[in-house]
């Protein structure tokens, strides 16, 4: 390493590029750390190279390089500008080694003057080479990074991934923005370097650089090899280590689209700002991932210098210094043939290649473009009508609205005729005349009218399926509303807490911001991204973050894997707790104390109605019904209309005993 160092600016500069080595290592550990692997591979399937692979590659193309003054067609102009370097270095290489063969031949002592700038050329000769792979890289990371923020926009806007998971509107879709867009980042990348360097070699007839075979002697050869294979062993990076981070991230950014899919109505039911909370979080995914892979490629590039110095155009050295001993047994002739040959040969080679790389990227420009249509379709400006029309599609066996509300008049001939479906925004929770269906097109409940005032909560009882949690799905907007009006408050007015609590990664501090961005994912976003979250903040009215840590009874910093650790009780309580921070003046409740004992109910309820919070909520237990003002009780689809309404005495709930929790 010490030669290489000397030339380019001495010890200092060894000591600092050490330093930079060791600090990418031990920042790739930290990214790397507790990260899980993977254990699947995505297949990728060819198409025809056509006018529609052409016109879908240049819409991919306009989202990775957005403009010509962009970072991306910065990383494609110096590439190329590397390129002609490297054609112009190798035709001044090839004449020193002409120049060198002919002084060699006349036993000239101006072998040595060239020799020594055959030495110096050498070393911008290896920057280049290896340049032109890290640069490859670096575009490559550039598309990748352009392409999957494109689709994470997408994809966490109007609850795309509901549509996509729960609705199936998109198979598929973690393994498709995870290894997909990586794989045609690779092929579109390489396909610049392999297509456009073998053509300016051919053309121009100049001569690639590497090893010269046949003039050196064998002993100074040999020993020379043997010193640069202990010094690039010393030097070598630990590939093994930096290939399982980086399979560890990739796997960790799949598992991240995964856990999104999985619980996609818990994150839906309080979207916004969950769906930009999440997008955050995949964001973090992805940087930790992509500043990972930047840092191998920074390791790979110093090692493909000093391989590219000691072992070609060190070992080109060598071999032109023994063949001073002995000038005979080469000629300028057949040093120039040799370069010519073996340059011409690898040109061609490569541009045979073209076509079958053009076919694999066909193959990845046909997965990445689909994906972005249907993501671009799913996040419409209309999201209620692509729910609408999937539901309809892929949930629903009736396979029309109309079919719901006919069979829904048919059945109650008494009633008025069903009203349109309509959605308002008010100051309370109200359902008028609202009609309700199982996916395989049963009526269960018709006409369904209700108010939740504020201070009088409402609890839905009922057997199973008779339609309790698909009111609260078609409230939420998540399945579309047949007939009837449903007014909700705005949004951070109202809150939904599911069954299944769903927890983020982070700490215990993050569970109860939640839906709010962790805190660790919201100092690394963007100043636009954490703007579009902060009207929905609920954290920003606490005035210190030492008031909050008191609210939150210190707020715990501990990181744990909470899904795993906690019980099903204990996720309730977190759930629960979450929503007392937020406070919000209504609450959909949907059984979300279930696995909660009954003691511990009775807390978690009594809080809920000390803090304000009017109660929509879904519930077996008759020892719930002290903290509502009325019941709704679901009589399913073969009881006349399917429900009614019981209107419980009033109860002086301040004076509520609180009892202890177990």
């Amino acid at each position: 390493m010490a030669m290489v160092v000397l030339i380019v600016g001495g010890s200092a500069g060894a000591r600092q590029l050490r330093s930079a080595l060791q600090a990418a290592q031990r920042e790739q550990v930290a990214l790397a750390s507790g990260i899980e692997r993977p254990d699947r591979k995505l297949k990728t399937r060819a198409v025809r190279v056509d006018a529609v692979f052409a016109s879908r590659l240049r819409y991919i193309m306009s989202i990775c390089i957005p403009g010509p003054f962009s970072a991306e067609a910065g990383l494609i102009y110096v590439q190329g500008a590397m390129l002609v370097a490297r054609t112009v270095l190798s035709d001044m290489v090839s004449r020193l080694e002409g120049e060198v063969g002919r002084y060699i031949i006349a036993a000239d002592d101006k072998v040595r003057g060239t020799m020594v700038r055959f030495v110096l050329l050498s070393v911008p000769a290896a920057l280049v080479n290896s340049g032109l792979k890290y640069m490859q890289k670096r575009i490559k990371l550039a598309f990748q990074r352009r392409l999957t923020l494109h689709l994470h926009e997408l994809y966490c806007d109007r609850r795309a991934y509901y549509a996509a998971s729960t609705l199936r509107g998109l198979t598929g879709a973690d393994q498709r923005i995870t290894e997909d867009v990586e794989k045609f980042s690779y092929a579109i990348s390489e396909l610049y370097s392999y297509t456009f360097k073998p053509l300016l070699d051919v053309v121009l007839f100049t001569r690639s650089l590497g090893q010269i075979m046949g003039y050196r002697s064998q002993l100074a050869l040999y020993g020379y090899y043997l010193c640069c294979a202990s010094i690039l062993r010393r030097t070598s990076p630990p590939l093994a280590q930096m290939t399982a981070q980086e399979t560890a991230l990739t796997g960790a950014f799949r598992a991240a689209h995964q856990r999104l899919v999985q619980n996609a109505e818990e994150v839906a039911f309080n979207d916004p700002p969950a769906g930009m909370a999440e997008q955050m979080i995949l964001n973090q995914h992805l940087y930790r991932m992509l500043r990972h892979a930047r840092l191998s490629a920074f390791q790979q590039a110093v090692q493909q210098v000093l391989d590219g110095f000691f072992v070609k155009y060190g070992a080109t050295a060598v071999a032109l210094l023994g063949q001073t001993r002995n000038a005979g047994q080469a000629t300028q002739d057949y040093i120039r043939a040799m370069r010519l040959l073996g340059n011409t040969s690898k040109g061609i080679g490569d541009l045979v290649l073209v076509y079958k790389r053009i076919t694999g990227l066909a193959g990845h420009t046909s997965r990445v473009s689909e994906l972005l249509e249907q993501v671009k379709a799913l996040s419409g400006a209309n999201p209620e009508d692509t729910h609408r029309r999937l539901y309809l599609k892929n949930v629903s066996s009736s396979g029309s609205l109309s079919h719901v509300a006919k069979a829904a008049a048919a059945s109650s001939p008494g009633l008025e005729p069903l009203p349109e479906p309509r959605r308002r925004e008010g100051a309370f929770p109200r359902f008028d005349r609202v009609t309700l269906t199982s996916p395989d097109g049963i009526t269960l409940v018709r006409g369904l009218t209700f108010d939740v005032t504020p201070g009088r909560s409402v609890m839905i009882m009922g057997p199973n399926g008779s339609g309790k949690s698909s009111l609260f799905r078609v409230a939420a907007g998540l399945w579309p509303l047949q007939a009837g009006e449903i007014t909700l408050p705005a949004k951070g007015q109202l809150f939904y807490l599911s069954q299944r609590p769903y927890l983020v990664d982070g700490t215990l501090r993050d569970q109860l911001l939640y839906p709010e961005p962790p805190r660790g994912v919201l100092s690394t976003a963007s100043p636009a991204s954490r703007a579009r979250v902060e009207p929905w903040s609920t954290s920003a009215k606490y005035k210190s973050e030492e008031e909050l840590d008191a609210r939150l009874h210190a707020c715990l910093e501990a990181v744990q894997p909470w899904v795993e650790t906690l019980s099903g009780g204990e996720k309730q309580r977190l759930a629960m707790a979450r929503l007392l921070f937020h406070a919000p003046a209504f609450a959909v409740l949907d059984e979300c104390t279930s696995a909660v004992s009954a003691d511990g109910e009775q807390v978690l309820y009594t809080a809920c109605i000390r803090a304000g919070i009017t109660l929509l909520s879904i519930g077996h237990r008759p020892t719930l019904k002290r903290f509502h003002s009325s019941i709704v009780h679901f009589e399913g689809a073969d009881a006349g209309k399917g429900w009614s309404v019981e209107e419980l005495r009033q109860k002086d709930l301040d004076g509520l005993e609180q009892p202890a929790m177990e």
